[in-house]
């Protein structure tokens, strides 16, 4: 049955556990992930989404030592560049494994948040890596950071985490889609910016990915979402002896799991609250699966389906 999917990559489709961050080592991998979900990309109309965490990571430590006379950018501004290297890796992977599909298109992507969202006054998302106490300090007077004492005694970055409310770009998401194009868009949840004074803004934030992925979703009229993440899906009792794995249920029943907190903040919570969101919006099916089980997730047949009541 030909439908319109959106699938959102984890870490996991550029980057093994383990593995070197080398761009030949993200290829390789994306290569692989791409080897997978060909069949589905080619008969459907798939809007792909991914994840940047790493990637990012990477560009904000190049950013703290700036070669002379090269001024630091700011994190919106890393955040987009995240989005060419990450769109370059997956089209370059896709193209090595179909010579004869659809072409896949890299679409750069902004996430519309409210300058009036709370998370603005409290931030809270751990970004970049961890730093001694002298050297947190000074690279929070240096460049006006918010920093929270982590784990071992270092420092970390924090910075806010606003929800997304419109991917300025989905018109031209929805058009490629309809000209049988693959489009690749809000790579790690899209360059945030706020519109002030009728002037669009890039702001020092995080949009979570995969509710991005959600919010564009509905935006495009998509009957389906798709997380493809590491492990098999949601689990009742994470990390205990009575760890389940949770099949089919209806999105009042996932409600009811997030809020006696079967699902961590920092890892499923934010997949289970995105699938939540697409499907209230009006969404059909939302999946939270293994990449490895793309195919059965498609189908319905593997991961945490959430439906309905």
């Amino acid at each position: 049955m030909h439908m319109r999917i959106l699938i959102a990559l984890g870490g996991n489709a550029l980057i093994s556990e383990n593995a070197e961050r080398t761009y030949e080592a993200q290829f390789n991998v994306a290569r692989q992930a791409m080897a997978k979900l060909n069949g589905i990309l080619q008969d459907n109309e798939v809007v792909v989404t991914h994840g940047n965490g790493p990637q990012v990571g990477d560009i904000l430590l190049r950013n703290e030592q700036p070669a002379d006379g090269v001024p630091a950018m700011p994190l919106h501004a890393c955040g987009s560049m995240s989005q060419g290297l990450i769109s370059e890796i997956i089209s370059n992977a896709y193209n090595s494994v179909t010579k004869t599909g659809k072409q896949i298109v890299s679409v750069f992507s902004r996430s519309l948040v409210s300058a009036d969202d709370p998370a603005f006054a409290s931030p809270s998302k751990p970004i970049g890596r961890f730093y001694k106490e002298n050297e947190a300090r000074g690279l929070a007077e240096k460049y006006h950071w918010s920093l929270v004492n982590s784990k071992n005694g270092t420092w970390r970055r924090v910075v806010p985490s606003p929800m997304p409310l419109r991917i300025l770009e989905e018109n031209a998401v929805l058009e490629l889609l309809r000209n049988k194009f693959i489009p690749i868009s809000a790579g790690g949840g899209g360059t945030p910016v706020i519109e002030r004074n009728g002037m669009i803004e890039g702001v020092e934030a995080v949009i979570d990915k995969d509710l991005a992925s959600s919010v564009l979703a509905k935006g495009i009229g998509c009957q389906k979402l798709i997380i493809l993440t590491d492990v098999k899906g949601a689990y009742r009792n994470y990390g205990t002896p009575e760890s389940e794995l949770i099949g089919r249920i209806t999105v009042s029943e996932a409600e009811e799991l997030s809020r006696r907190g079967e699902f961590w903040s920092g890892s499923m919570g934010p997949k289970v609250r995105a699938s939540v969101l697409f499907i209230r919006g009006g969404g059909k099916e939302a999946v939270i699966a293994s990449l490895d089980d793309a195919a059965e997730a498609v189908s319905g047949r593997s991961g945490t389906v959430i439906v309905p009541d």
